[in-house]
């Protein structure tokens, strides 16, 4: 029997972010586990970056590049602790103590996603879905259908609030 002991709630800071949230926390609680929360921020395009760094010297560059991705992991963090104040209302309320940490990391989703799951050793994966577009991933999203194509721990996917639906 598969046995859930760690969850990571990987959350991109959209409108759905609150469900998504919630989703995981109440998937914590059914199972007796906790919830790591993970953001990803994008890596910065190494086209810009050579430039820059060639103009300012490399390890100017460098600094300037650490202390303000510190700066935007501090924002995000913050973002985020505002989050669960929002997902923990009401019923949720009793649940905050299963959040035992939140991650920022550089990269690409997918890679960083996938990543996260091997190092944290998570048994489920909670992430969000979004539609846009007329793709073939309309309904699910580009980083949730290749995470679902790479990974081996069962992933529930948050369906993005359609606003004219909650209208």
């Amino acid at each position: 029997m598969y046995e859930t002991k760690n969850i990571l709630c990987a959350i991109a800071l959209s409108d759905n972010a609150d469900r998504i949230l919630a989703q995981a926390l109440r998937e914590a609680q059914a199972h007796g586990t906790d919830v790591q929360i993970l953001h990803v921020l994008p890596s910065a395009s190494e086209i810009m970056s050579i430039p820059v760094a060639m103009l300012m010297g490399e390890e100017k560059f460098r600094q300037l590049i650490e202390e303000r991705m510190a700066d935007i992991r501090s924002t995000i963090k913050e973002m985020i602790e505002q989050l669960k104040e929002k997902a923990l209302t009401g019923d949720m309320a009793p649940f905050s103590d299963r959040i035992t940490d939140i991650i920022v990391v550089e990269g690409d989703p997918v890679i960083e996603i996938l990543d996260a799951i091997k190092r944290l050793q998570a048994d489920m994966l909670v992430i969000g879905t979004h539609a846009k577009g007329l793709t073939e991933h309309t309904f699910m999203g580009d980083v949730a259908h290749k995470i679902l194509k790479r990974t081996r721990v069962p992933v529930l996917l948050v369906p993005a609030v359609n606003p004219s639906a909650s209208s």
